[in-house]
């Protein structure tokens, strides 16, 4: 993405044990003052590029940008934002469908279906219909062994659990937030995100993000999720209670339970879970969870411990090669389209959103 991969990048969506997961809906809020753009269109019709060419334009003006790239196709994205001017581009299609909450007054939708050539694609229906059928199965599919790897690592944190002194280890949480962590006199807002995701390369971690965004990053080595869950949401509470804006990266494999990262811009202070998947490479300190262990009852599961972490290794192999399949079908998919679409109407319709946002920008 050129200048672009040099960006903040989060997900905002990712593949998960029991389907897609998705957070769309909270990277932006219309209530303090931001302005959404909701693309509609089918696979191909260039709602990537039109983002991208957007993000690019800005950020050659020195505009603040976070890119969100698509967790089934690493480098397409799902949406671009403008946090210094509350602005968003977002692909509102399936599966992570946005529809605007006050239309017109806070969000528009972009229709890139005005331009494509309806005859062509209907002569190619059956295709079409055939390619997205296989598709959505290949989903399904990669999906089921994410629920499986899921029921694994869940089981592994449990056991985990049952080895840990919650109380110690949040007791520990909350001094390490007052030390870190100064009062405000202004409102605590929370935006979520994904740091990591299963891709049809396999686990991704935009490590760099936490880099570019922080200066000083506190890990937490904890690499059954045993302690870092508790120290993580308690730091969470702690810090919108002292006002601050935050950004909380929960774990695509257990997106309701687990924070895994936790980012106070403001601060430029970062609180990052290290496991076998994911590391930030650069930290101040590292704090590791074995000391809120006991571990000799952590040693005595070692056997179950070690299936678990195999056997969820492997689905999770499995899962991004079938992410893959669905990749190289919804390339196909993808083809179909673009011979059907009118790309200079395309390039119109990215030059006029710049111009809206300029304009937006002017009267702020």
């Amino acid at each position: 993405m050129n200048e672009l991969s040099r960006q903040p990048m989060f997900f905002l969506g990712a593949n998960a044990p029991g389907g897609f997961v998705s957070v769309f809906g909270n990277c932006y809020s219309a209530e303090d003052g931001w302005h959404t753009y909701i693309i509609k269109g089918g696979p191909g019709t260039g709602k990537s590029t039109l983002m991208k060419r957007v993000a690019g334009y800005f950020i050659k003006q020195g505009v603040r940008c976070e890119l969100c790239p698509c967790s089934s196709d690493p480098q397409s994205l799902d949406a671009v934002i403008f946090p210094d001017f509350k602005v968003a581009l977002l692909d509102g299609t399936a599966p992570h469908v946005v529809e605007p909450q006050y239309p017109g007054a806070c969000e528009e939708i972009i229709n890139l279906g005005m331009a494509w050539n309806t005859q062509r694609l209907s002569e190619n229906r059956e295709k079409i219909l055939l390619l997205s059928k296989a598709n959505h199965d290949a989903h399904r599919k990669a999906s089921g062994y994410l629920t499986a790897a899921g029921c694994l690592i869940e089981d592994s944190a449990f056991i985990a659990r049952s080895c840990t002194d919650l109380q110690k280890a949040e007791r520990f949480a909350l001094r390490l937030a007052k030390k870190e962590i100064p009062k405000t006199a202004a409102n605590g807002c929370e935006w979520l995100r994904y740091l990591s995701g299963v891709t049809p390369k396999g686990p991704l971690f935009y490590k760099k993000t936490i880099e570019k965004l922080c200066d000083d990053v506190i890990v937490i080595s904890d690499e059954y999720g045993g302690a870092s869950p508790v120290i993580l949401d308690t730091l969470r509470h702690y810090a919108l209670a002292a006002g601050h804006e935050i950004i909380s990266c929960y774990c695509p494999m257990r997106p309701k339970t687990k924070c895994e990262h936790l980012i106070i811009p403001a601060l430029r202070l970062a609180f990052s879970t290290k496991t076998r998947y994911h590391s930030a490479e650069t930290s101040n300190r590292i704090i590791h969870a074995r000391r809120f262990i006991n571990p000799t009852a952590l040693h005595e599961e070692r056997l179950r411990l070690s299936y678990n972490r195999r056997a969820a290794g492997d689905l999770i192999s499995a899962a991004a090669d079938t992410l893959s399949e669905a990749k190289a079908l919804h390339d196909e998919l993808e083809k179909c389209y673009i011979a059907a679409m009118d790309f200079e109407l395309l390039n119109r319709e990215t030059e006029e959103i710049v111009q809206k946002i300029l304009k937006q920008i002017e009267a702020m």
